[in-house]
Parts: C-alpha cells; structure tokens; sequence
C-alpha cells in the first residue's frame, strides 16, 4: 500500500486513521468503513473506557502454538475475541501491521519488520508490501475489489516467512477499534512453493474486515450500568408495510456555553430528536434517489410529488413515532414524580420556587408541580442550562408544524405523526400517561387557530408495547448507574447510514478535524443544509447559495406564518427558547457570515 498508517481517513464514514496505544506488536490492518449498512441491530461489541482522539487499528498479540485451533477463512469464523495475556513464541516475531487510507478508493498497506534478530541488541529492520491493482497507476485498493478477486501487481514476491506466518502457514489478524472490543482472526495465507498469493489474503483480510464492522460498529451497546433511550420512525403502508427510516439513541444535550457557530456539531442528542433528524435525512435521501432515476417517481411507495412542486406522503402511508420510554418535560411529570419517595417529594414541595410568568417555559423540572408548562433540557437542576427544549414540546411542536422542519418545509409539505408508541409503562400507569401525554402533545395547544394552508393541530394516538428496550433503565434495573454519553443515530439506506456521537460531534474524531467537511455527523445543522441544498437543485428548485442556514429557514411563507402563529406573540408557546441567529449565521460552507465563529 501506498501510504503510511498515520493521518490518513475513511472517506465514506471519514474516521481518522491514526495508530492508538495499543499493549502487543502491530500486525494486520484497521477495520475498512466503506461497506454500507442498514442493520440498526444492537448487540456486545462494545469496549469501556476509551480515549478521545485515539482511532482504529490493528496489531498482533503475543501468543502460543496452541492457542488457535483453526484457521479463518473467509466467512468460516472462530471464537473471535482473545485476552492479552498469553505466553508468547520463544522464537522472536517480525512485527506486521496493515492500514489503510483512501482518497476515492481505500488503500492497504502491509509493512513487516524485518528478519529475526540475531540478538536482543539488534533492531528489525522495516519494510512495506504494497497491494497495487494489476495494469494501476498507483497502489490502493477498493473493499469491493479485494474481496471481488482483483488481480493484483507482485502477486507472488513475498514468501510466507517475510510475512511473518507460522509453522502450518497462517498469520494471526487483531484488529482494534477505540472504544469496541477488539477481534482476532487466523488467516491461512495460500500460496505455492513458498510464495504467498497475496490475492486471496486480501481477499481474507477485507472480510475479516467487514465482519468486525457487522460485529462491532453496527452492534454498538452502551457499557455496563450505563443505560440510553432508544427512538424511531416508522412509515406504514398499505397492508401493514413497515419501513424503519431512522433510529436515534440518547439522553443527552449541549450545554448554551459550548453551543457551535458553524453548525457542525449536535445541540441536542435526546433519541427522539435524532431520530427526527435521521428521518428528515432520510427524506431528502429519498428525493434524490427519485430525482436521480426518474422512473423511480412512479415506483416509490411513501412519497409523491404534487402538482405544486413538494412532496408528501402517499396516500394511505402513515407515520408511526416509536420511544423506549416517556418522553421528557410535560408528558412524563406525574409519571416521574409517583417514583418519588414521601421524603423527596416534601423536600422538593418546601423548596421555594420563583413564581413562572405565564408564556415563559421552566427550567427542568422547576415548579414541577405545574401541568401544561414548557420546560427547558435537562432536568436536573445542577446540570449546566441549555437552549434545548424539552421532548414533550417539541413533539407537540411537531403536531403543528410537521417533523420535516423549516428548511425541509420547501420541499415537503407538512408530515405528522400518526401514532406514538411508548414502552416502559406499567398496566396501572398507563392511563395516566394517556392523560399527561394527551395533555402535552396536543391538548394545550387546542386554542391555536388561523393556520396556514395544509397545516393543523395533530391529535396522533397513543399506544404502548410490552416489549422492553434491553438497554434501558428499568431492564438494568439496580446495575443502573449511570446515562450513556453516547449516541448512535442510524439512518435507512443511507450511504452513512450509522454514527455514533459524543457531545455532539461523531466518537473518534479529533477537534482538529472536526470541522473538516467529512467528519461532521451527517444530522448535524451543517450537513443537513449541504444535503438539502444539493436535493433542491436536483428537484428543479431555485437555491440562493448566499443565503446563510437561518435566513434559508425563512424562506416558506407558509411554514414561517404557522411558526409564527404558534411561537410567536400570543401563540401557545410564545416562551419558546430557541438558539436563533446567532448560532445559525452561517453559508453551506459553514462560514460564520456576520459573527465571529
């Protein structure tokens, strides 16, 4: 391969490659992210304790003859998973490693060190194999090509000793990803008169490959005693179609101090406001996907284009709201508040809280003795104050003005949620929750009138499932300790389909590249002005590129009329708090335009 293993990326899912810390000799190659997902399943590839700003890759452990029983090939798996400590060869070993950069195409390189040494007082010497396509101009090669059988340069130059393999012809394989547990692999390495044929190993390691990713970055988990939320949106077709568009998991928000300009990072990663996100990408994916292959315009089963230029829905499709849990803020306050012992409760009641002015929206759970008030993200009254509303407003928010948003809202017309179906709510409970959720997603907003055309007050119907989300607080139970910091966000067939997320930005990248345009999570406000603008062109729309991201979610009349009429004088939620300008002036290039990011 043609590059080194340090500063070097992923295109596609654009993680940094650069080698971590790691406790053994560096052998095999880091995991490849090219491969397109559409699995959200969940599963035990998680590993605790990880560093920001450490990245994949790969390294060989100490290890015996008798370790291994037999070899890796192709998708003929072993126990995949060994610990570190292992009784290593007496014979010394050429350490190997494999990384991969890509421009366009992904690239492997395979160096190995050199010879065994004569004594403990000489150094390996290094050198590098270079998986280079047959009649190519240069080294590199894709995923799909090494496992396609490409034919490759040099071939049969190197013997099974310069790579290191032992006595019955295998190398071991490692690979390490911070913050999942690592995974190793036995691959035989084929060949003929002491020559390795390096087509077939790299057709094995690109395997190996996509198998810890299915293992790994698709089956993401919280670690132990952690818990999250799980949300989702559905659409639902004639005869009881279902098509899970995107999924969200997540408790947490940005505190109003650490708010991005520049619209590249997340302010708020609660489940239900990703999965949100998720879908409206998800929709905008989908109008591509139309506008590309036009025959596909008739052929879509969700979404039609009217006579007035915007998409909506198919008639006889429905949305469906799925959480694991109540959401926050109004719908979940008499829920939450009948978990209290009778010693908090009457602390909490002896608190003296200021008086709320009407139209003004409580902080957390301030004056939480009050019903049909908006409130503010987080809860807790320690935690740093955001510019987050709560789960309860938004979606009530959501039952006026559609999911697809502002911006969203020239392409589309209004999308409502048909059902919300909520978990973790006992038999007993249920019709209390009924009432809150009635009350705060819809009812209070009941004096709302005057709206714009295809616009209107939601009522959506609320069910519940039996069905426990397994990384819940109440399925934890007392091994609860704490909130996952960690948000993975998974989107439908999506070239990007799953991220996970810290504090806003995608787990893994550095803060010296996080304002690169391939690093940026693709919900952030950024990435969805980029992808909305690019969708518009290609429906036929006209775009003023010099627009910056909050003048842009100006543009509909009718969607900033019903805004208007719902936020602002007067309106039901005249207190709403929102981010506005000064966290939203900034072009498609994420240039701040009037204030200094």
């Amino acid at each position: 391969m043609a590059y080194t293993a340090y500063d070097t990326y992923n295109n596609q899912f654009a993680y940094p490659l650069q080698q971590s810390l790691s406790h053994g000799a560096m052998y095999g190659v880091p995991p490849t992210t090219e491969y397109g997902y559409h699995d959200p399943a969940y599963g035990a590839a998680y590993s605790d304790g990880y560093v920001q700003g450490t990245y994949p890759t790969a390294y060989a452990p100490q290890r015996t003859v008798s370790q291994y029983g037999r070899a890796y090939d192709d998708f003929d798996l072993r126990d995949p998973y060994y610990g570190g400590t292992t009784t290593p060869y007496t014979r010394h070993r050429r350490q190997s490693s494999m990384s991969r950069s890509m421009s366009r195409t992904m690239s492997r390189s395979l160096s190995r060190m050199g010879r065994p040494a004569l004594g403990d007082y000489r150094r390996p010497s290094s050198t590098v194999i270079k998986f280079k396509r047959k009649g190519g101009f240069r080294s590199g090669i894709t995923l799909g090509e090494a496992m396609a059988n490409a034919h490759l340069s040099q071939n049969e130059d190197y013997s099974l000793y310069d790579l290191n393999a032992d006595g019955r012809g295998r190398i071991i394989l490692k690979i390490r990803w911070t913050g999942y547990n690592s995974m190793t692999y036995e691959l035989p390495a084929d060949g003929y008169d002491g020559r390795v044929e390096l087509q077939t190993l790299a057709r094995r390691i690109a395997r190996a490959c996509v198998h810890f990713l299915q293992q790994s970055l698709l089956n993401f988990r919280p670690p132990d005693g952690q818990f999250t939320i799980l949300a989702g949106f559905v659409l639902r077709g004639d005869g009881d179609t279902l098509q899970v568009i995107s999924l969200g998991t997540g408790s947490k928000c940005l505190p109003a101090s650490r708010l991005p300009k520049c619209g590249d990072a997340l302010h708020d990663s609660h489940a239900e406001v990703l999965a949100r996100r998720g879908a409206i990408r998800w929709f905008l994916e989908e109008i591509a996907r139309i506008c590309a292959t036009p025959a596909l315009a008739c052929a879509s089963p969700w979404i039609s284009r009217g006579a007035d230029g915007k998409f909506a829905l198919r008639d006889g499709v429905t949305l469906v709201m799925y959480i694991s849990t109540i959401p926050c803020g109004d719908a979940s306050t008499r829920y939450l508040a009948s978990f209290q012992d009778a010693e908090m409760a009457a602390l909490k009641d002896s608190t003296p809280q200021p008086e709320l002015p009407s139209n003004t929206a409580s902080r957390g759970r301030d004056n939480y003795s009050l019903y049909g008030v908006m409130r503010t993200k987080p809860g807790r009254a320690d935690s740093p104050p955001t510019l987050s509303m709560s789960c309860s407003d938004k979606i009530a928010s959501w039952n006026v003005l559609g999911i697809q948003g502002a911006m969203l809202a020239c392409l589309f017309r209004p999308i409502y949620i048909d059902r919300i179906v909520i978990g973790e709510v006992e038999d007993a409970m249920r019709a209390l929750v009924v009432e809150d959720c009635k009350r705060a997603l819809y009812t209070r907003l009941r004096s709302i009138n005057a709206l714009p055309a295809h616009f209107r007050l939601n009522e959506p119907g609320v069910d519940f499932t039996s069905v426990v989300f397994a990384h819940s607080r109440s399925a934890l139970g007392s091994r609860a300790t704490s909130g996952c910091n960690d948000s993975l966000c998974w989107i439908a067939s999506s070239e990007r389909s799953i991220e996970i997320l810290i504090n806003g930005i995608r787990r893994g990248v550095s803060p010296k590249h996080r304002h690169i345009p391939k690093f940026r999570p693709v919900l952030s406000k950024l990435a969805l002005f980029s992808q909305y603008e690019q969708v518009a062109a290609e429906a036929g729309m006209h775009i003023d590129t010099t627009l910056s991201y909050f003048e842009t979610k100006q543009v509909d009349p009718l969607y900033t009329q019903a805004r208007k009429i719902l936020k602002g004088p007067g309106g039901p939620f005249e207190g709403w708090v929102v981010s506005g300008h000064t966290w939203e002036d900034f072009n498609v290039y994420g240039n701040c335009i009037t204030t200094a990011c």
